[in-house]
């Protein structure tokens, strides 16, 4: 196996280049990244990336009422210059004396225009605000009405000081349809130049719903006259944060108060291809958890209905916070006849998964919409003011118990939609200060439900390094197919600094820059798809995907991939004549042409094909 040397000719790409390149990074290099910019600066362009999003924000410019710092802004600008890397800057939040800003329009438009008048010419485009749709960041409750009204006016003044600037709508958190419809009724859609998401898929493939969502997304678009408009992800990406290690430790108290033993208990979990619907998602196997189980089986959605409610079954959830509605009446029915459930991590059908009118399968979020008719009740720090963030001890509510470590974003549950005779045990506890709730429990129904639901808050989605590999690729041609014009991948460097926090590993590089394989991996795309190809052309045959394209000389290429591990595969050649084969991570292998076709071995790694259409 010979290693391909990547030689990019990216440190010699104009602005002009540099401005239709599909590739951003997130990066806090006006905050913690500051000191190592130039050397982050340097790693970006050696990947191919020609774009990178940060804040600029209004109280680290205005540190006092009319008094401006713009050192470490300019000499941000003056690096990104040195190495033909656009910046995306974030304008928003807020100052101690304009809180909320669009509350405060008169200073947060001055705020705009000093912005645009100092660094318009170094900054082809600017974003309005991050995730305005979270609370944390609108500072109070959401709405998509207040945020267009904020919008409108900034989007004008931008306009008037300099009419060449592209207007980014702020990127959401996910893709919540409602919030950005209401948004675009007021006035949102004609105020902005490019449409900006979030769609992060926290451990699930990209290949669930994203093609969808995209979809969904542009219709709505289109709906307000805002369907020419761009699209672009201005975060998206893959924790690599270490699976916590609670979930074993806790298990078996659960099970307890179940009234089940392992020994003689078999878990009936979710295996469905039609809606993309699995329990063993890559970092949660019950089997690997609770050792010991009789037996372990699968189930589709559709066979919920006949599950016998016996003793002995235990029907476990996913992961991933989510569950069909078109099923959920199923799920009630199976606790009223007395079935047991577990939820083994997070806010229990935080998503719907549901088909529109197309029949496309969409994520969608739907918070607590389904909570009291299941009994059940969570609360969050975004939820319940007064939540902590962080928890300073876990301890179980047995006697004696040993503690567990502290972890960050947690989830707790209470008997706020308890019925009849219906009781919620507690058996994990987190406490700081006199703040104590309870993050795993089990419900006990004695009323319309029969059935007992057991919980567990403590979650942080994150996938193996190689995995965020494979993802990264993968995610941005499937983005690019769907009709994305740009992905700023979130984010470039780990902070690293907790083990269990998903937000402190993020990052392509380590916390001492040393590059993951997710990296390479990007390096490898840009040199395969660079800047100027055209828009894949994608398709899928079950788990196998093969996106095709052509690079800015009309050299064909062809990706690869197989979503469920290995596959034997021989393809036509369609046109053109295969020069080279080269893994995720730019080994070139050995080719095996025959008769007009290529036989190859498909793996969730992307395997590029040089010269060719399959």
């Amino acid at each position: 196996m010979k290693f391909l040397l990547i030689y990019l000719v990216a440190a010699a790409t104009t602005f002009g280049a540099a401005a239709a390149s599909p590739y951003g990074v997130c990066a806090h290099l006006q905050r913690w990244e500051y000191n190592c910019a130039s050397e982050e600066l340097k790693l970006m362009k050696a990947a191919g990336i020609d774009h990178v999003r940060f804040d600029l924000d209004w109280d680290a410019l205005e540190t006092a009422p009319g008094v401006w710092n713009f050192e470490k802004m300019d000499s941000l600008v003056k690096l990104a210059q040195e190495n033909n890397i656009r910046i995306l800057p974030i304008l928003g939040y807020d100052v101690k004396w304009a809180t909320p800003a669009w509350k405060h329009l008169p200073d947060y438009l001055n705020y705009i225009e000093i912005a645009i008048k100092r660094y318009g010419e170094s900054m082809p485009c600017v974003e309005i605000w991050n995730e305005p749709n979270l609370a944390g960041f609108w500072r109070g409750r959401p709405s998509g009405e207040e945020y267009a009204s904020l919008l409108i006016p900034v989007y004008q003044k931008i306009k008037e000081c300099n009419p060449d600037i592209i207007v980014a709508y702020g990127g959401t958190s996910l893709i919540p349809l409602d919030y950005i419809e209401d948004s675009f009724r007021a006035g949102a859609a004609q105020a902005m130049d490019v449409m900006c998401v979030h769609p992060y898929r926290n451990n699930e493939m990209p290949e669930e719903y994203l093609a969808a969502e995209i979809a969904a997304l542009k219709k709505l678009m289109e709906r307000y006259g805002a369907g020419r408009k761009p699209i672009w992800f201005t975060e998206m990406g893959y924790s690599t944060v270490e699976r916590l290690p609670h979930l074993a430790k806790v298990l078996p108290r659960l099970f307890t108060s179940l009234g089940m033993t392992p020994e003689q208990t078999t878990c009936m979990i979710f295996r469905d291809n039609e809606y993309l619907y699995d329990t063993e998602s890559l970092g949660f196997r019950i089997e690997n958890e609770l050792p010991g189980l009789k037996a372990v089986r699968a189930i589709t959605l559709k066979e919920l209905k006949q599950l016998p409610a016996e003793a002995d079954l235990l029907l476990v959830l996913p992961d991933s916070e989510s569950f069909p509605s078109e099923f959920l009446p199923d799920l009630i029915d199976y606790l009223r006849r007395g079935g047991r459930v577990l939820s083994p991590g997070g806010l229990p059908l935080y998503f719907d998964l549901r088909r529109d009118e197309s029949g496309t399968l969409r994520k969608i979020q739907v918070n607590e919409t389904f909570m009291k008719a299941l009994h059940l009740n969570w609360y969050t720090f975004w939820s319940r003011p007064g939540t902590p963030k962080k928890v300073e001890v876990q301890t179980f509510s047995t006697p004696g118990a040993e503690g567990m470590e502290s972890l960050e974003i947690m989830r707790f549950f209470d008997d706020a939609n308890l019925a009849g005779n219906d009781r919620f045990e507690p058996v994990l506890c987190g406490n700081v200060g006199e703040f104590r709730g309870v993050t795993a429990g089990v419900y006990h129904f004695d009323s319309d439900l029969k059935g007992k639901f057991a919980v567990c808050g403590n979650l942080n989605p994150g996938v193996p390094e190689e995995k965020q590999a494979e993802f990264l690729p993968r995610t941005m041609l499937i983005a690019f197919a769907s009709g994305v014009e740009r992905v700023y991948w979130y984010s470039f460097r780990s902070t690293g600094w907790s083990r269990f926090d998903g937000e402190a590993h993020f990052g392509v590089l380590n916390n001492d820059l040393k590059p993951k394989a997710a990296y390479h991996a990007w390096r490898t795309l840009s040199t395969m798809y660079p800047a100027g190809s055209s828009r894949p052309q994608l398709r899928s045959e079950g788990t196998l995907h093969i996106a095709t394209w052509k690079t800015p000389g009309d050299l064909p290429m062809t990706a690869v991939w197989n979503t469920a591990g290995e596959r034997k595969c021989v393809l036509k050649i369609k046109s053109g004549r295969p020069s080279s084969v080269h893994d995720l991570l730019g080994n070139e292998l050995e080719l095996f042409p025959s008769d007009g076709e290529l036989s190859f071995t498909a793996s969730p790694g992307i395997l590029y094909f040089t010269g060719v259409e399959l």
